[in-house]
């Protein structure tokens, strides 16, 4: 082959990866990131009906109270992260006074508990079910 034809194939095939990279982030833009509720809002995923009602930093915690109500789960109020930006934080037993930890979930009642994180910091309360994820954004001093 000569060199000018191997210049205009490899010119080419650089066109058609510019062309199919533009294609593709065009449709990665296109892609509806999941909203992030503030404290007070509530949403459903799966099946669980979600609500953050009050966060209050104490004693070099973070405690989020939540109320869930629509399955029955032993650990239906256990899959929360906190992430700060710097860490993901999973939940710890709060401190007696503090509220009812999380556990188990009806269906038909609401269960009313309190998340402790071991932090002071800001950032987004991440809530998974059923391969669905809810987010809060937790911010300065609400409490």
């Amino acid at each position: 082959m000569k060199t000018r034809t191997l210049l205009l194939l490899a010119v080419t095939c650089g066109l058609i990866i510019l062309v199919a990279g533009g294609i593709k982030l065009f449709l990665i833009a296109d892609d509806p990131q999941p909203d992030h509720l503030t404290v007070g809002q509530s949403a459903t995923v799966g099946e669980m009906r979600v609500a953050v009602t009050s966060v209050e930093r104490s004693g070099g915690q973070t405690l989020v109270s939540v109320e869930l109500i629509g399955v029955d789960d032993a650990d239906g109020a256990v899959s929360w992260v906190f992430g700060t930006g710097k860490t993901q934080l999973n939940a710890v037993k709060p401190s007696p006074g503090d509220g009812k930890e999380c556990g188990a979930t009806t269906a038909s009642s609401t269960t009313d508990c309190v998340l402790a994180f071991d932090t002071t910091d800001v950032g987004v309360l991440r809530y998974q079910r059923a391969n669905e994820s809810l987010r809060w954004d937790i911010v300065a001093q609400t409490g």
